[in-house]
């Protein structure tokens, strides 16, 4: 099929949105039977049927045996063929794959379908360079430092065995599970194994006094009052009756603070240790001001930059939230049958679908400043990142190759370094008040 061919066959092209198309195409009846034509003695050189040699099967037993799976796949050529012919003439870029509609081909007629598309919208960005953003540094008091030691003593922690009854500061290993109203447990709330911290401003009040004088293997029913203003929306304003078993009470015992701690850094002393703290914490605070002012920058640049970004896209941004939002909750032991939810599911997705907007819309601004700038991501970088995966997982970086090779995450690793890259241009080019 020519490019000719193909324009011709287009009947009209509707613009429903500003980048959605929809092209109607009618492929005249002559052309497709000349296609089923070609398929059937394409078919008929290399078929062998039973009494005859290869390529000897009479036309009409062709046809009989084979007509409507030459019917298919001509169909199947004249529609990308047609639609491929378009795009170069009308100078079209689709943002996603096509999707075909109203197919008909019967006994009489043209065959007639629909190819409805988005398209990669044209980029109207603000200036880039020049952009007034603040790097806001805080600084790093005596008390930071004292918190990191905290810190560090809490990892370096060890525990023993309590034999007696547990009190605020010990850690109660539990199991616990909600207890319906039948007085049964509800199905599949047991957790097992979970520590928690008496007197802990993250445990619930009931729980705090409830596991006071407790000790391993003790049982009993604590009963939990949520308030109205709880975190978690499913229990605000409720009382819940929990089964709770105690399997181990463990007493926190922290290292000396002295200088025989600070060589297990491979510090001299004390001091040594809390200056290197110090100097790890403003480190921190330095990138992380670089990055709120890169993140600055950005933000402004998406906000005062005016085009459409394509439905399709957005719609697979908001997949990907609604997905990480349900793995979330799965992962906290908190997902119930209701979040699934499809109405549920429906307003969430109005109610973030602006943020949707801004991160397909940043993507492209992203884009077009690296290419404009030649802002790339080099081969010699993903293969450090590669190294670096192989390295972690102990396997060679050929066979870490072989497992990525048909996933996406090198590409997401390129578009991760390019972002970077026009991250810190775009920092390197800012007005920025320190």
């Amino acid at each position: 099929m020519t490019a000719a061919e193909g324009a011709e066959y287009l009947k009209e092209m509707k613009s429903p949105t500003g980048l959605k198309r929809v092209l109607e195409f009618e492929v005249p009846r002559e052309r497709v039977e000349a296609e089923i034509d070609s398929i059937i003695q394409e078919i008929k050189r290399e078929a062998t049927l039973p009494g005859f040699r290869k390529g000897k099967a009479p036309l009409d037993m062709i046809k009989a045996r084979f007509g409507e799976t030459a019917r298919k796949e001509a169909i199947d050529r004249l529609i990308p063929e047609a639609y491929e012919q378009v795009l170069k003439k009308e100078a079209l870029r689709p943002v996603m794959p096509a999707e075909i509609g109203g197919l008909t081909y019967g006994d009489e007629g043209p065959l007639s379908f629909n190819i409805s598309i988005e398209l990669f919208p044209t980029i109207e960005i603000r200036p880039y360079k020049g952009v007034q953003a603040k790097k806001e540094v805080q600084a790093v008091w005596p008390e930071d430092v004292e918190q990191e030691l905290s810190a560090l003593r809490e990892r370096a922690a060890r525990f023993e065995n309590v034999e007696g009854d547990a009190e605020p500061s010990h850690i109660a290993v539990i199991d616990y599970w909600r207890i319906g109203e039948d007085g049964n447990p509800v199905p599949d709330s047991r957790v097992s194994g979970y520590p928690v911290e008496i007197g802990s401003a993250n445990l619930v009040t009931e729980f705090n006094e409830g596991l006071v004088g407790t000790k391993a293997g003790a049982q009993k029913t604590i009963i939990v009052n949520y308030p109205a203003d709880f975190p978690e929306e499913s229990m605000r304003g409720k009382t819940v009756r929990f089964g709770v078993d105690v399997k181990e009470v463990k007493r926190k015992i922290l290292p000396t603070l002295d200088d025989e701690f600070a060589k297990v850094f491979k510090l001299e002393s004390v001091d040594a240790l809390k200056e290197k703290l110090k100097e790890g914490i403003e480190s921190a605070r330095e990138r992380e001001a670089t990055s709120k002012a890169k993140g600055e920058i950005l933000r402004k640049i998406v906000e005062e930059s005016q085009f459409e970004v394509p439905d399709g896209l957005v719609e697979m941004a908001l997949d990907s939230m609604i997905k990480s939002y349900m793995e979330d909750l799965e992962a906290r032991g908190q997902a119930r049958p209701e979040d699934r939810d499809q109405e549920k599911l429906k307003e969430i997705r109005g109610r973030i679908r602006p943020v949707a907007v801004n991160i397909v819309k940043e993507q492209f601004i992203v884009d077009e400043i690296a290419k404009r700038e030649n802002i790339a991501a080099k081969d010699e970088e993903i293969e450090q990142i590669l190294a670096a995966v192989a390295a972690r997982g102990g396997i060679s970086v050929e066979e870490a190759r072989a497992r990525l090779a048909k996933s996406d995450e090198p590409s997401r690793w390129r578009r991760d370094i390019i972002r970077n890259k026009v991250l810190d241009f775009l920092f390197q080019n800012a007005e920025v008040q320190t």
